[in-house]
């Protein structure tokens, strides 16, 4: 005969408590009672229900608030099966009977059982879980269903995930057989893991009991039906629990567990459902984490020049010596040199050798950004805060946040920007655009210019408060012209990087081809080696690369009409821009240098696209 108080209103409607028949069963809001309540007009010990010369009695306990039997008020009265409880706001239905606690049975073909419980599965914190640690085996589970969780953090792939959380659930239940399923790309739950994994030779995960949990999305909780019918392949067990995997109303996939003989408790049932939830958690986390890894990967195999730098020339070991030093600072950072040296590579190699290496590393070229968004895209916006403006946008240094905010071409800041910017590296908050709030940030700030941000002080464009608090430490990029038999290494590091992205392993460099690379004045420094190499490798018609494969503007010889940077740097632009008729973007291309660069140097020399 099974005693049992079903929940039909109140926070777990649905839930049965198995009531003893040697002992007081005691109802209220103290965790040792034996049905704890999370309600407010529930008095501590409310009321006790217990078994008294063959009968089941329910008295009030001195409550401040009575006991309801069919909504009477009462001292003491007896209880029959089908009664209604009321306790404060939670109501119950009292059974006694020879059937389990069954919710609903199902019978079909491929499944004649009775279903248990059907508990709705739910990520949502409820406070009366707290409340519910009425013995010391409650309390070991929530501390193992802590551990659970550290471990899981510390689980990388989707595998290791399940594994964790199986082990624990076998360990914990005594469960004869536990299996994970995982949803497949047809669409089907298929299985993923067994343990032991020799049962799999003696049976199957029960698939009408998976179909039954995929329909109702529900925790089910099966054991045989009294005629000895049983679950397809469950013929040899006497119990089964079968949990679904759901993340936002979405199924992910299914814990079996089952036992040869006797049955699971309710408290395992319960721990089982939140072990489900918390794996559930750490499959998604698991899975995006290897998604986005694979995606970083891929990028990155794309990016040449992504992580090292490469060149052993004086200047170049000075800059690895000086980017060790600094790491270990958290200072400003300022680095000068021309365009296309690779500013950002050194930016980035600082970064990843400080404390703030695991931390993001945002890059902003401030030359790309319109001077009158300058506030709004650096310190970001409140809604309305200007026309367009129709959400919150968090900014830059924001988003940085204990990181590291790399400011490429810094001098491009409007003069409001740079008093921002100052006021932050000085250590006060900042207000974003249209907001009433400061934002306190710790963010390291690296800068970069190709431009002389001394003249620039000079002619009241930049801030002399801002570049001596910006210089603090300063290094500055060697053009490639001057890194002597770097530029060898440099043309064997993309020629080997670009034959592999473009599938062309056997294709060689020619020695003309060599000679023109390694003799040319790179006016658009690494950048344009880089792009021209690219372009040389998918251009070659033959076996290997020739000189006139190479789209170079001049090979340069022995005497040149001037030294002057700016002197080439002005005819290479105009002549980018006749062979593009005009189209900034293409010429940009041929350069090997950046679009928002292309249109500063336009506007410099006063050229026509």
């Amino acid at each position: 005969m099974y005693v049992y108080l079903t929940m039909t209103v109140g926070s777990r409607p649905g839930v049965s408590f198995l009531l003893d028949r040697t002992d007081e069963n005691r109802i209220g809001r103290d965790p040792e009672c034996t049905v704890t309540l999370a309600d407010p007009l529930c008095s501590r010990v409310h009321a006790v229900i217990a078994q008294e010369e063959g009968a089941w009695l329910i008295r009030d306990f001195g409550s401040r608030n009575g006991t309801y039997v069919n909504e009477q008020k009462v001292d003491e009265a007896r209880l029959a099966n089908g009664h209604n409880v009321r306790i404060g706001t939670t109501e119950f239905e009292f059974h006694l009977t020879d059937q389990p606690p069954t919710v609903e049975s199902q019978a079909s073909d491929e499944l004649t059982a009775t279903v248990i419980r059907n508990q709705p599965m739910g990520l949502a914190f409820e406070p009366e879980a707290l409340a519910a640690l009425s013995d010391s085996r409650q309390a070991q589970e929530l501390l193992l269903l802590y551990q659970l969780s550290i471990k899981l953090l510390g689980c990388e792939s989707s595998d290791e995930v399940s594994r964790a959380s199986l082990e624990l659930l076998k360990d914990w239940t005594h469960a004869t057989v536990c299996g994970f399923l995982w949803l497949s790309d047809e669409g089907e739950l298929v299985p993923r893991l067994v343990i032991p994994p020799e049962a799999t030779q003696q049976m199957a995960l029960s698939r009408a009991l998976t179909e039954l949990v995929c329909q109702q999305k529900q925790a089910i909780w099966v054991a045989k039906g009294r005629s000895g019918a049983a679950v397809d392949s469950l013929e040899h067990y006497a119990d089964a629990l079968c949990i679904p995997l759901v993340f936002q109303d979405k199924l992910l996939g299914a814990i079996h567990a089952y036992l040869e003989h006797g049955r699971f408790r309710q408290s395992d049932f319960e721990f089982v459902i939140s072990l489900a939830n918390i794996t559930t958690v750490a499959l998604v986390r698991a899975r995006r984490e290897s998604n986005l890894s694979a995606e970083y990967e891929s990028l990155a195999a794309k990016l040449p020049l992504s992580g090292e730098i490469i060149g052993n020339c004086q200047g170049m070991l000075e800059l690895k010596s000086k980017i060790g030093r600094l790491a270990r600072t958290n200072g400003c950072v300022l680095i000068t040199g021309e365009s296309g040296t690779g500013k950002e590579l050194i930016a980035r190699a600082v970064h990843h050798a400080s404390l703030r290496s695991d931390r993001p590393m945002l890059c902003v070229n401030c030359a790309a950004i319109p001077p009158d968004l300058m506030d709004s895209q650096l310190f970001g916006h409140k809604a309305g805060a200007f026309t367009g403006a129709d959400r919150d946008h968090i900014g830059y240094f924001q988003q940085a946040d204990m990181g590291t905010l790399f400011l490429d071409e810094v001098g491009e800041m409007t003069l409001e920007g740079q008093a921002k910017l100052l006021r932050i590296l000085e250590g006060h908050p900042f207000l974003s655009v249209g907001a009433q709030k400061e934002v306190q940030v710790d963010v390291r700030v690296i800068a970069a210019t190709n431009q002389d941000l001394k003249t620039y002080v000079r002619e009241r464009r930049f801030r002399e408060d801002l570049y001596y608090r910006l210089a603090v430490f300063e290094v500055s990029a060697p053009p490639l012209r001057e890194r002597g038999e770097d530029i060898g290494q440099l043309v064997d590091f993309f020629l080997e990087h670009y034959r592999r992205q473009h599938g062309r392993q056997n294709l060689k460099l020619s020695q003309s081809a060599r000679e023109r690379l390694l003799g040319y004045a790179w006016p658009g420094n690494v950048r344009q080696l880089r792009n021209v190499i690219d372009s040389a490798v998918v251009l070659a018609e033959g076996p290997e690369i020739k000189a006139s494969d190479l789209g170079l503007y001049d090979a340069g010889g022995n005497e040149l009409e001037s030294l002057e940077l700016k002197h080439w740097e002005e005819r290479l632009i105009g002549e980018a821009l006749r062979r593009a008729n005009g189209n900034v973007p293409e010429a940009a291309g041929l350069l090997g240098i950046a679009r928002a660069t292309l249109y500063y140097k336009v506007k410099q020399y006063g050229l026509s696209p």
